[in-house]
């Protein structure tokens, strides 16, 4: 986190502003998901490059506090927008939080479950340990096992669930034979195993077709009542998408920008191009407009999200959680 929130500030300092320049600008404020650098690299290039200064905003580009998601700066309206998994978004809204999803990025699901080579089939998790995030993450795991025939209690030939951090520490310690992570965060996760990275076994929950929509825009449904609002948040979204945009067509200016703002915790090159590849192919520009959401995958994770967990994270579909209005307008 300290390390992201660096990345941050030596973004501000690359793009130097008049102090006349900036109070004609419309301000905002945008909480960004955790993880990575390389997972937010659209919006840091679309803030490096100068695209939001071009569309007239002054963004602040702000990560998570310690135990708090960046829907939660959203809803206690210390952010005007908030890039946000749709799991925590939609159990943010179903507990009273003026949540409204405005755009996605992330157009295929990343999370994976990665195993040791003995598993090399998946009825084979039966009688092992498997590392699993929870808070809506866990819905399309639960899914998985409901499909396969196969108990979440360890008694019967089950699998043993173990509540797992973002790192791989308790997969590295042998803890647990199969690992949640992202196709992004892997690269760094699993550095410290080199070579024996290639003999892993990776289920993509998006190739299952049990994939959850992941990082969105969301924004409060008040502000989306107040057309200058409307406005700012739809020059924002252009500019981001011209971000991501830049990602896949010049991915090597992506990873020139990650190492120069890592200089300090010098990151391997070659991580950072694999992971930023994962992000790419998250985004998936050039085959579907930047933005859009397709309503199959919105279906599929209400879906999973409504039956998918023994503790389902919605008890009913959400209504009035989706509007179109930033990529309506000309």
């Amino acid at each position: 986190m300290t390390r992201f929130l660096v990345f941050l500030v030596l973004l501000l300092v690359l793009q130097p502003m008049s102090a006349t320049a900036q109070s004609t600008r419309t301000a905002l404020t945008v909480a960004l998901a955790d993880g990575p650098t390389t997972r937010s690299a659209g919006f840091l290039i679309a803030q490096q490059r100068g695209y939001f200064t071009e569309a007239g905003l002054d963004v602040t580009l702000t990560a998570s506090q310690f135990g708090r998601a960046p829907i939660d700066a959203l809803v206690d309206s210390s952010a005007d927008l908030a890039v946000e998994i749709m799991p925590l978004a939609l159990a943010a809204r179903a507990k009273g939080g003026d949540v409204v999803h405005v755009a996605q990025f992330f157009q295929r699901a990343t999370l994976n479950l990665i195993c040791r080579k003995s598993i090399d089939q998946p009825i084979k998790l039966a009688g092992h340990n498997v590392g699993v995030w929870l808070n809506g993450w866990e819905s399309s795991f639960y899914a998985w096992l409901s499909r396969l025939g196969l108990s979440y209690f360890a008694t019967g030939g089950g699998v043993t669930i173990v509540r797992q951090g973002a790192d791989a520490e308790i997969f590295l310690e042998n803890e647990v034979d199969c690992l949640t992570t992202t196709s992004y965060r892997a690269p760094f996760a699993l550095a410290s195993m080199g070579d024996g990275r290639a003999g892993l076994i990776t289920y993509s929950y998006q190739d299952l077709d049990l994939g959850m929509l992941e990082d969105g825009l969301y924004a409060r449904g008040a502000d989306l009542a107040n057309p200058a609002k409307v406005d700012a948040y739809a020059r924002f979204l252009t500019a981001a998408a011209r971000g991501w945009q830049s990602l896949q067509d010049d991915p090597s200016q992506a990873e020139r920008l990650i190492l120069e703002l890592s200089a300090q915790d010098k990151l391997d090159p070659a991580q950072v191009a694999e992971s930023l590849a994962a992000v790419s192919k998250a985004v998936a520009a050039g085959t579907v407009e930047i933005g859009a959401l397709d309503d199959a995958a919105f279906d599929r994770t209400v879906n999973l999200l409504l039956t998918g967990a023994p503790e389902p994270t919605l008890t009913s579909a959400p209504a009035g959680a989706v509007s179109a209005i930033l990529r309506q307008r000309p």
